[in-house]
């Protein structure tokens, strides 16, 4: 298991509690003037979502289906318009990478190290594959091939109709990392993956033979905790540029074709970027939001009033970026100059989906249920976002 996850949140604990810290809590949010307009168009309660585990166990759609599985392996599929659940599996396996879904299959990764391939329809079981071990990003699918990442640094090649292996590309891990895993991508029969070791490197789709590798980030700092530098966000491909940021290195844009840095600039993030036509969008580990310049990342604005609220990865909607945070808001914030415009929470979770053993001060001082870990995703113009506990709600802005 990676241990740096346990630590980052006690750090967020700490904070929150009324004993004395040098560490501050998360920043109390103020009244927006004249705040959007954001309507709740349904909610859904999908299986029992992660739990107390740090997992990124996001929705996937195609057309006006959505599929969700929770941590034991629940399946849902559900309407994307109006949240009314199709049908259920209970597939019984500890789901810990999130949906792939291609060619009417869907596809996801065990902590178990086992690849699952199922047939979107209804859910019945293709295919099973295992691998070296526990597999926390999703799998990236093109044509008959399947990607697959393991936390041990093994990236696998697989073929998408029989779970075969075709191929391997293996890098060393570092002994204190993250608790996370970036996504394989796939773009033009070239795959592209990040590591914990700070490296982004290029693969041949067909045969996993390295085209490239690129050092984004250097460790620094005596302690291994100080050395840290997971790659663990996913990487975004524009017009052939890779945008890629990581834990205490660097945020670059690179050539998709030979590797070569773009630009670069010293950053720290574990939760994710989003690039459009003219910016990058990333939250820091502190909980800044950054627009950047995706030409050369000269800054352009930076948001600091959501300081320290473990924010989730941007989307954008309309004129706006929207974030996730721990305590199941969602901040609408303007593209232009990063001004919070709008703000809605996911409801309260019913006692009943808390654990046990949660005691009333840990409730009120941190309230974990709550957490929206995943980057909240925009399908047919309704906002999806999903907290630790399952619940799924969708959002429009009135009007459209």
């Amino acid at each position: 298991m990676k241990k740096f996850y346990v630590a980052a949140f006690f750090l967020l604990i700490a904070g929150c509690s009324s004993s004395p810290s040098p560490v501050l809590p998360p920043l109390e949010l103020t009244p927006i003037e004249n705040p959007l307009p954001i309507e709740r168009v349904w909610r859904l309660k999908a299986g029992e979502g992660v739990s107390e585990y740090y997992l990124k166990l996001r929705p996937v759609f195609k057309a006006d289906s959505g599929y969700l599985v929770d941590y034991k392996g629940n399946l849902v599929s559900f309407m994307v318009k109006t949240g009314h659940i199709n049908w259920q599996k209970v597939l019984s396996v500890p789901a810990a990478g999130g949906l792939t879904l291609s060619n009417d299959k869907l596809f996801f990764g065990t902590s178990k190290g086992e690849v699952i391939a199922l047939d979107s329809k209804d859910g019945s079981l293709l295919w099973r594959s295992q691998l070296s071990s526990e597999i926390l990003a999703r799998v990236a699918v093109k044509d008959n091939m399947l990607v697959a990442k393991t936390i041990d640094g093994r990236v696998y090649g697989l073929d998408a109709i029989s779970g075969k292996q075709r191929w391997i590309f293996d890098r060393t891990v570092p002994r204190l990392t993250l608790r996370g895993s970036s996504t394989p991508i796939i773009v033009n029969d070239i795959v592209i993956t990040a590591s914990d070791s700070g490296k982004l490197a290029a693969l041949t789709l067909a045969t996993g033979k390295l085209l490239w590798e690129t050092t984004i980030a250097i460790p620094q700092g005596r302690s291994q905790l100080e050395r840290v530098i997971d790659l663990d966000i996913d990487p975004f491909v524009v017009d052939d540029v890779i945008y890629i940021a990581g834990y205490q290195g660097r945020i670059a844009a690179v050539k998709l074709g030979s590797g070569q840095l773009i630009w670069s600039r010293d950053f720290s993030t574990w939760s994710g970027l989003y690039v459009d036509a003219y910016r990058v969008y990333v939250t820091d580990a502190s909980g800044h939001v950054w627009a950047l310049n995706r030409y050369n990342g000269a800054t352009l604005w930076r948001q600091d009033k959501l300081l320290r609220r473990q924010l989730t990865a941007p989307q954008t909607y309309d004129n706006y970026i929207v974030l996730g945070d721990y305590d199941g808001y969602l901040h609408w914030l303007n593209r232009e100059d990063g001004k919070i415009v709008g703000r809605k929470r996911i409801d309260e979770i019913d006692p009943v989906f808390r654990q046990e053993d949660e005691s009333e001060e840990d409730r009120m001082l941190f309230s974990k249920w709550n957490n929206i870990l995943v980057r909240p995703l925009l399908v047919e113009g309704i906002l999806l976002s999903l907290d630790r506990s399952g619940r799924l709600e969708a959002f429009k802005l009135a009007g459209k």
